[in-house]
């Protein structure tokens, strides 16, 4: 535990003490300059620049964590597997991004691309696998893949729901609230049916595919989860332990 609680009381330690200074220096610093300098943008950035560098020293924590507890203890299958989900994250993102078709995936695209980006730096901290390890370990069962089916399938609904909840069209379905109460309700009426056959047609399929991606990362660690912790028989490393002591 020891390794973990170095990187802990240091990083988490001053990302706490940013955080307070930020929180601290928003309420408190006002009242105690001109307002001149109240409305310079150097004032506005101190606190801004403090929490940005307490929560990068937080995800930066994350990193290490994570490393610590990983580093070449992930079976080859599913580190290329999460691998191959998160440059699939990235590349849909960029796509999303870019699309010339509709909006729709426009306003999305950009939250998947950072949450893969972020994926991408800290999937690539984590060692992989020494090329025997995966030897040491059994396959796959059925049982293990039908149970990380499952809990993938539980995550993409859930997120589903939940996005599809968050993002339901609602009045004045993004028209100015003038405009939206200068219609009659038969006006209102076809704008809301529009806007629903539009979220129903459109959004929420993209949301589907949205959610596949974090969900396919959840089936592969839940596969390996269910296996229970296989610890490798000694005797498969000791021809290259004897070997490395003659040499």
């Amino acid at each position: 535990m020891s390794r973990y609680f170095t990187p802990i009381k240091w990083l988490g330690g001053i990302a706490i003490l940013l955080f307070l200074f930020a929180y601290g220096f928003a309420n408190v610093a006002p009242s105690l300059v001109s307002e001149q300098v109240r409305n310079g943008v150097l004032f506005h950035a101190i606190p801004f620049f403090a929490a940005f560098v307490g929560i990068l020293l937080l995800f930066i924590l994350l990193i290490v964590l994570v490393a610590l507890r990983f580093n070449g203890k992930i079976p080859g299958r599913t580190y290329k597997g999460m691998e191959y989900v998160i440059i699939g994250g990235i590349i849909f993102g960029v796509i999303c991004l870019f699309n010339p078709w509709n909006l729709v995936p426009y306003r999305y695209g950009f939250l998947l691309l950072l949450g893969s980006t972020l994926a991408f730096i800290l999937w690539s901290h984590v060692v992989p696998p020494r090329t025997d390890y995966d030897a040491t370990i059994p396959r796959l069962t059925t049982a293990q893949h039908v149970i990380g089916l499952a809990g993938g399938l539980l995550v993409l609904v859930t997120l589903t729901l939940a996005a599809i909840s968050a993002n339901a069209p609602q009045p004045p379905y993004g028209l100015r609230e003038r405009v939206w109460n200068s219609y009659n309700e038969e006006r209102q009426a076809e704008v809301a049916a529009e806007a629903e056959q539009q979220f129903t047609s459109v959004e929420m399929p993209f949301l589907v595919v949205f959610n596949l991606f974090p969900a396919a990362a959840v089936y592969m660690v839940v596969r390996e989860l269910a296996g229970g912790r296989k610890t490798a028989p000694e005797t498969v490393y000791e021809p290259a332990a004897a070997s490395a002591g003659g040499d």
